[in-house]
This record gives C-alpha cells, sequence and structure tokens, in this order.
C-alpha cells in the first residue's frame, strides 16, 4: 500500500513551487508518492522530474486547480493503479 504526501503550493510564487515540488521528491521513501496541488500546470516541472528519475500523471480538476502525482520511475508500489511500466 503506497502512502501519499500531499503537497498543496497555491499561492507561493515562482520558483518556491518546483523548488518545493523536488525537495519532496528527492526525500520519498519506497511506497511513497507525492501529490502536488497547484494553482497552474508546472510544465517546467515535467523534464525535471523525468531527469531524476520520476514519472508523474497531472490532471486539471478546474482552470486554477492542478494535481499532479508523482512517484519514483521504478517503485511499483507507489505509482497509482495502472500506470506502473
Amino acid at each position: 500500500m503506497s502512502r501519499e504526501i500531499v503537497l498543496d503550493v497555491r499561492g507561493l510564487e515562482p520558483p518556491e513551487p518546483l523548488e518545493r515540488a523536488l525537495d519532496a521528491v528527492a526525500a520519498l521513501q519506497p511506497g511513497e508518492r507525492v501529490r502536488m496541488i497547484h494553482s497552474r500546470e508546472p510544465c517546467l516541472l515535467y523534464p525535471l522530474l523525468e531527469k531524476r528519475g520520476f514519472q508523474h500523471r497531472a490532471e486539471a480538476k478546474a482552470e486554477d486547480h492542478h494535481e499532479i502525482l508523482i512517484w519514483r520511475r521504478d517503485d511499483a508500489e507507489a505509482a497509482p493503479l495502472g500506470l506502473t511500466e
């Protein structure tokens, strides 16, 4: 069973959301993933995650509410159902 860490960065000024996300994913333990809640889609974050060995799934809940799940690429336990490699 995976454990989810919620990271709400709404209202923070750039580059703080990106920095907080990178810090949070760097600290992930096996079986953990991050659910980032942001007021916009963090497009600059995605290539950085890929480069560091993470996968993500983004979903726009509303125009100003985006949720991004982030997990280690090699951690099948943390991956959302149906998204393991």
